[in-house]
């Protein structure tokens, strides 16, 4: 199953800071900051190629790749319009060995009109980078102390994988700069993890990208080990503190110290979890700020089907006529005409409807605001750690797990449910009431505006509009005329 590739909208989603109880000793300096990007602000760092060569073929072979280098870091520094609406983790809900980053608001749906109307999960839920330190001012501006990781030219001529970096400053803190995250010191510790979507966006999961920790959150000691998990849970941000948990995912890294490094897990281990369905009032609001572009392209989806029909039709009339005679070949070739004449007068019509279509707007719109919320523990014990992510995620949402190692394996197979993995074979989800009744409608004013206009076409019209607003209706949608 391939994973839905993050398109062109790449903002920073700042899950912000939430300040940590007392209780924690070592690390009360620390704070915990969660990214969410369209790719992996460490793991994804691309080389930037020398300008200058000696070679007229090894500089046509280079500059293609510096162009999409900096192409992506373009991308990567547009702001993400969200609504900001961040409060505290109540005090009660904190646990000694775990840290929380600030929830936030985001929209989990994006609708776009290219080709067609379609809403899927936002594009910029590409990785989650999580970074424990001590933050510099919030209007501070770093970015332009990047140094960027240039390729050296003794492994220009090598495979990819083999590349190298020329740059003085290899620090995670200097990686950071890229992304306009600015630490005071060293970084305590930072954690990525990609999310991955099925092909028709109905499941995801999130994979480990890797993790460089300095020093434990939790002890000075620098020969302490302990389990470390985060994870993440995206909610219904209500008026009440009891917010609707929708799904909740989590990595856990396996044992760990001060000093480890890991370029990630790597593999499809992963289970696959249902993604949360879209809001009745999210739909409700798609589908009336979308209602012309659904209408148009009704249309034209009706165009296409009755000229695919009458293709069909027309190849069937030819293999009749050329086996026929007399009467019934007269009579045959004038349905042809007939039918000839129709699919001239709806190629006509999807010509116009495709013009209208591209006159419309096609800005993107988001919907559905969920509430994001980011959490790294680090415990004494994988047993410890079973405990802390069936209190963390509790058993309101289905789980699911990226095990590093062999942690907390026991959990997932008892935790997820087999009607939650989706695998290979699953075939996308069926198209709703809505849409089936959106294009029973639009077939049947096909009929009648391109073909013989008789009473049966009109009765067939008329029960499916019935049909249709009875659907809109349900909904809260305001009927068609």
């Amino acid at each position: 199953m391939r994973a839905v590739v993050p398109r062109s909208l790449a903002g920073l989603l700042c899950l912000a800071l939430l300040q940590t109880p007392p209780a924690m000793g070592a690390s009360d300096d620390v704070d915990v900051h969660a990214y969410v990007n369209d790719s992996c602000i460490i793991a994804d760092e691309p080389f930037f190629v020398p300008k200058a060569s000696t070679s007229p073929e090894q500089t046509a072979k280079f500059l293609p790749l510096l162009g999409l280098v900096v192409g992506k870091l373009a991308e990567l520094f547009i702001n993400h319009e969200i609504q900001a609406s961040a409060e505290r983790l109540k005090s009660h809900a904190a646990r000694k060995d775990t840290r929380y980053a600030m929830t936030r608001e985001m929209n989990l749906y994006r609708a776009e009109f290219q080709p067609a109307p379609a809403v899927r999960l936002n594009g910029s839920l590409g990785c989650m980078t999580i970074v424990a330190a001590r933050f510099q001012p919030e209007s501070t501006d770093c970015k332009g102390a990047y140094v960027p990781k240039e390729l050296s030219r003794e492994t220009m001529s090598l495979p990819q994988s083999q590349w190298k970096t020329s740059r003085s400053d290899d620090s995670i803190e200097n990686q950071l700069r890229r992304a306009d995250i600015c630490v005071n010191g060293n970084a305590r510790a930072v954690y990525e993890a990609r999310f991955e979507f099925s092909d028709d966006g109905t499941a995801y999961r999130l994979k480990d990208a890797g993790y460089r920790i300095d020093t434990l959150l939790t002890t000075p000691d620098k020969r302490a080990v302990r389990t470390a998990l985060y994870t993440l849970k995206i909610s219904n941000p209500g008026a009440t503190e009891q917010r609707e948990v929708l799904s909740s995912a989590w990595v856990a890294l396996g044992t760990v110290t001060a000093g480890s490094r890991s370029s990630g897990s790597g593999g499809d281990s992963a289970p696959w979890l249902r993604v949360p369905p879209m809001s009745a009032e999210a739909r409700r609001s798609y589908e009336e700020k979308s209602r012309a572009q659904h209408d148009v392209m009704g249309e034209i989806d009706a165009l296409k089907r009755a000229m695919t029909r009458n293709q069909r039709m027309l190849s069937g009339l030819d293999q009749r006529i050329a086996a026929a005679s007399g009467d019934i070949a007269e009579g045959l070739k004038l349905e042809r005409t007939r039918i000839a004449v129709q699919y001239q007068t709806q190629t006509v019509e999807l010509e116009a409807r495709n013009a209208e279509y591209e006159d419309l707007p096609h800005t993107p719109m988001e919907f559905m605001p969920v509430t994001i919320e980011v959490a790294v523990t680090e415990t004494e014990s994988e047993k410890k750690a079973q405990l802390v992510l069936a209190d963390l995620i509790g058993n309101n949402a289905g789980m699911v797990g990226s095990a590093v190692a062999n942690a907390a394996n026991g959990l997932v197979s008892r935790s997820v449910a087999a009607s939650d993995v989706i695998i290979d074979s699953d075939a996308p989800g069926p198209a709703t009431e809505l849409d089936r009744a959106r294009a029973r409608y639009f077939d049947a004013l096909t009929e009648v505006r391109t073909g013989a206009a008789d009473g049966e076409s009109q009765r067939r019209l008329g029960a499916a509009k019935d049909a249709y607003n009875a659907v809109r209706r349900s909904l809260g949608l305001e009927e068609v005329k």
